[in-house]
């Protein structure tokens, strides 16, 4: 016999068991019990299958579980679908116009106007924003192998600039020349991992200096425009002297010939759904005569009765079209796909509120026995979604359970979050397309910036002689 929730209980009084000793006998956690019992969530067939039995034989079951829990923290059990999350679970306002907003931009993306070369590509972010804004982008360099896959998939007409920029010779630059005409703009983000919070800032990381590799290319190329991206924190990173590198990159930008001022900002004041802080360095070159400036935020806290600013995008203008997937539940997109979590980690967090971290549960048996409170903390709905990183599959990471569901957050969120469109191409393993995706630019933001710089810089160039 299956029991509904309303009777379970009646009938479990009525054999002198407690709500404790069930979860015991069963293996199926209290709290879920509890929901049943209350008309909160339903139970999947398989758990309530095993409730039956173990009114029918209660031994056996207890047996059964009793060699489960031995394995207790490497299980997988079904999560079932808690009817009161998925009543939260509904369809933002903005959530359409999001969705069509980046789908337009990549669908009826400007015809090239400018030109430029990509260094440090990545999958392709800052690409995309610059291909949206008009420009064409003549090479790209990335050396890492998968990810190059990923920029290659979706720029399949953009040459490669060999395997590793550091392997380029300043000749085969050179060479470049004739190739790339009067070149408008090089940009590039050299990787971070020396500079970046989530990991050891160490000043001896070698990834440090590929920066001066970059600039080789300024110096040949002579671009109109000359940008860099990178995490913030790079503005208080020194070199093994002791200076500054921000002022190093600076002075360096200057010996070429170009004027560069620094801009520190968040992806979320330009539309993107994410709280994620980056620094750009700007150079225009000297003989134009136009300092850089940054674009103006577009978006903001909550905007006042004369401010043109929207507000910002959040978690659920990104996502809530998607199918609510719980641990381990797939769908129809591949990318959308949950990891399957251990039962003992769902529990810690289930009753957990938004913005808040396992660590703060009250029952110290339901805390993580270690790591930060940024850890195994959930994310708000209606609110910018955290800074997404290279580990975001990860339910321990930081900030990487979903709001609602208790999970962590899928490939096709993490995409949505960075602002690229559905029709964005990742292929390869889950471990590549998150690697991509954490150290990506949001193309929005990357937009952003690319018009800006096409319409307050490049629609404005007089050189003589040019």
């Amino acid at each position: 016999m299956m029991y509904p929730g309303t009777d379970l209980r009646k009938h479990r009084e009525q054999l002198g068991l407690s709500q404790a000793k069930l979860a015991e006998l069963t293996g199926i956690s209290q709290h879920l019990l509890s929901a049943f019992e209350l008309g909160k969530s339903e139970l999947p067939h398989k758990m309530r299958q095993r409730l039956a039995e173990a009114f029918q034989n209660p031994d056996s079951v207890s047996t059964v579980v009793k060699r489960r829990k031995r394995y207790q923290d490497h299980a997988y059990f079904e999560v079932p679908k808690d009817l009161s999350r998925l009543a939260r679970y509904t369809k933002t306002p903005a959530n359409s116009e999001y969705v069509e907003l980046i789908k337009s931009f990549d669908v009826a993306s400007a015809a090239p106007k400018y030109s430029a070369i990509s260094l440090f590509s990545g999958c392709g972010g800052m690409s995309l924003g610059f291909r949206w804004a008009g420009f064409s982008i003549n090479a790209f360099a990335e050396k890492d192998d998968n990810i190059r896959a990923i920029y290659r998939a979706n720029f399949p007409n953009t040459p490669a600039l060999g395997h590793d920029i550091l392997e380029v010779s300043d000749d085969a630059i050179q060479a470049l020349c004739p190739k790339v005409g009067t070149l408008d703009a090089i940009i590039g983000g050299p990787p971070c991992q020396g500079f970046s919070l989530s990991g050891k800032r160490d000043i001896t990381d070698p990834r440090n200096g590929l920066w001066m590799h970059y600039l080789r290319f300024v110096r040949i190329l002579r671009p109109k425009i000359a940008l860099i991206e990178n995490v913030r924190l790079l503005t208080s990173m020194k070199n093994e002297d002791g200076r500054l590198v921000k002022d190093d990159l600076k002075s360096a930008f200057e010996h070429l010939g170009y004027n560069v001022n620094i801009f520190e900002t968040n992806a979320k004041q330009y539309g993107v759904p994410q709280h994620r802080e980056r620094v750009f360095f700007i150079g225009v070159r000297k003989d134009i005569s136009i300092k850089p400036t940054f674009p103006q935020p577009t978006h903001g806290e909550k905007p006042g009765l004369f401010d043109t600013t929207a507000t910002y995008r959040t978690f659920g203008d990104a996502c809530s079209d998607l199918p609510f997937l719980e641990s381990g539940d797939t769908s129809s997109d591949h990318l959308h796909v949950a990891v399957s979590h251990p039962n003992h980690v769902v529990n810690w967090l289930w009753d957990v509120p938004e913005g808040r971290s396992a660590h703060d549960n009250e029952d110290l048996s339901m805390r993580p026995p270690s790591g930060y409170n940024t850890t195994y903390k959930r994310q708000v709905w209606a609110e910018p979604a955290s800074t997404v990183q290279t580990t975001f599959g990860m339910i321990s990471g930081c900030r990487n359970v979903h709001p609602i569901a208790t999970r962590s957050l899928t490939i096709r969120e993490a995409a949505r979050i960075q602002s690229f469109p559905d029709s964005f191409k990742f292929i390869g393993t889950q471990g590549t397309i998150r690697t991509a995706l954490g150290n990506a630019v949001p193309p929005l933001l990357a937009y952003a910036v690319a018009n800006h710089l096409a319409t307050k810089v490049l629609d404005f160039v007089e050189i003589p002689g040019l």
